[in-house]
């Protein structure tokens, strides 16, 4: 018998998949280039997702794309340090 409920991996690729709408309505290249970070986000840290095994999709996807920008903030240079 097979799985009768997406693995995490397959429900978010589904979930992103829907986003696509949303990416081709952004105009720029920057804000591209910020969406497809925040997919990768969602991506990184899929194992730690699927282990957690919430029922709350969407609070897994969330909590992986914080949890990537929050380490990219602090990977930043401190260049806006000396702009206060």
């Amino acid at each position: 018998m097979g799985r009768t409920a997406p693995t995490y991996r397959q429900a978010l690729e589904e979930r992103l998949k829907r986003w696509d709408a949303f990416a081709r309505l952004l105009t720029s290249p920057e804000d591209r280039a910020a969406f497809e970070l925040v997919r990768t986000g969602a991506r990184r840290y899929v194992a730690q997702a699927t282990y957690v095994g919430s029922p709350d999709l969407l609070e897994a996807i969330l909590l992986s794309v914080l949890t990537d920008l929050a380490g990219r903030v602090r990977a930043e240079p401190s260049e806006r340090s000396g702009r206060r």
